[in-house]
């Protein structure tokens, strides 16, 4: 009798929990709220800068810094979508923002500081900068025919700022009667939506103007994913440039200063500062969205308790535009999925040219679900686990 009883309580468990997989595992209608963000440089990290006893070793961080600079990137992505799974048609509405900066500071500078520079011979580092802001409005149409699902993404984006690779150069001199001569010329080509202007020496976009005055562009993103077997699928995605966007507007923003002191005698130096002023001219600059191609491995494992996630592909920052740079991409995940109400999944990966050490988690109780993450990330592989970065992402979904 006991054998019989505990037959029907596992019995009864067993279709409780697969009724509440299914019943966890899809939204019929929902709206999503949330974002990306990121903050990451590739020379220092968390264990050089919180100690106790903090110390500076100049010559150490000149060594550690790479041929490449010291670099600073960010990321923002906030985003709202909307939601319609039907009769196993998925439709969906989605618009945010794309931001993404990286600062580029010259190994010289490092250098000058941990080992100063040779008395006459003028020191010249450079400082980059690199921006690219766009809105976007995305449609999606899901299906599937058999074992294959198709995903259709067709997008309008207008940008609203750039930058490629401009910025400030910094001159340094040190001379025989000891003399230091330090100058900063600044001179900036900013390609954006609508002109900008200096306002006590700030840049900003010119009052009353519209910021996505741009001329839009338009791009197509989709999604293959083919069941080999029952656990093992098959899913390639890409996002390709159809028609590029337009900035009408160049902005040329100077500035900089000059400094001149005698070694022994720092109260009498001398300091000039140049006003800075935004010259605006027309123009017409051509800017798409990176393109995206990649193609992974899904394998369930112990029926569908963990996924694993393997794969890569290629992006391409500016595609057929001024600057264009190309770069690899690869993921490598690993996920914990509790009937659909709660996933803790571990990764790595090298995604918009950042390494990045992820742990995420989803909550999910059908009409309301959190998911949230944080990650470890740098555009130097060694520094990306020693936390020179972070990055979160956190999102918000409701519905049934």
């Amino acid at each position: 009798m006991k054998k019989l009883i505990t037959f029907i309580i596992t019995v009864s468990l067993l279709c409780t929990a697969l009724t509440a997989k299914s019943f966890f595992a899809e939204r019929f209608f929902e709206v999503k709220l949330g974002t990306d963000i990121g903050l990451s440089n590739n020379l220092f990290s968390c264990n050089d800068i919180l100690k106790k006893d903090l110390v500076i070793d100049l010559r150490k961080i000149a060594d550690d810094c790479s041929d490449d600079g010291f670099s600073i990137r960010a990321n923002f992505e906030p985003r709202a979508e909307l939601n319609l799974n039907i009769f196993g048609l998925n439709f969906g509405l989605s618009s945010g923002l794309e931001f993404y900066e990286k600062l580029n500071v010259g190994k010289d500078l490092f250098d000058f500081l941990g080992y100063g520079n040779t008395i006459g011979e003028t020191l010249d580092i450079n400082i980059k900068n690199s921006m690219d802001v766009f809105a976007f409005a995305q449609a999606d149409v899901g299906f599937s025919l058999g074992k294959l699902k198709i995903k259709a993404s067709p997008a309008l984006f207008v940008p609203i700022i750039s930058m490629c690779d401009t910025g400030a150069s910094l001159t340094v001199l040190n001379t025989s009667d000891g003399e230091l001569n330090v100058a900063m010329d600044m001179s900036m080509n900013v390609y954006s939506s609508v002109p900008l202007e200096s306002v006590n020496g700030e840049v900003s976009f010119e009052s009353g103007s519209n910021i996505l005055a741009g001329s839009y562009g338009f791009d197509l993103g989709g999604l293959l994913s083919y069941s080999l077997t029952d656990s093992l699928s098959l899913e390639g995605l890409f996002r390709i440039p159809v028609i590029p966007g337009h900035l009408n507007n160049k902005s040329i923003v100077s500035g900089g200063f000059t400094y001149n002191m005698l070694l022994t005698d720092f109260e009498n130096s001398e300091k000039n500062t140049k006003e800075t002023k935004v010259k605006n001219e027309s123009s017409y600059y051509t800017l798409n969205r990176p393109l995206k191609a990649g193609l992974y491995v899904s394998q369930d494992l112990l029926g569908t308790l963990f996924n694993a996630k393997v794969g890569g592909g290629l992006g391409i920052q500016r595609p057929f535009c001024e600057g264009a740079y190309c770069y690899p991409e690869y993921y490598i995940g690993l996920t914990l999925n509790f009937i659909n109400i709660i996933k803790v999944g571990l990764s790595t990966e090298y995604t918009n040219q950042l390494f990045k050490h992820q742990l995420g988690t989803t909550v999910n109780v059908r009409v309301a679900q959190l998911d949230f993450g944080i990650s470890s990330q740098s555009s130097s592989f060694k520094k990306s686990f020693e936390v020179a970065g972070f990055g979160a992402y956190v999102y918000m979904t409701v519905g049934f």
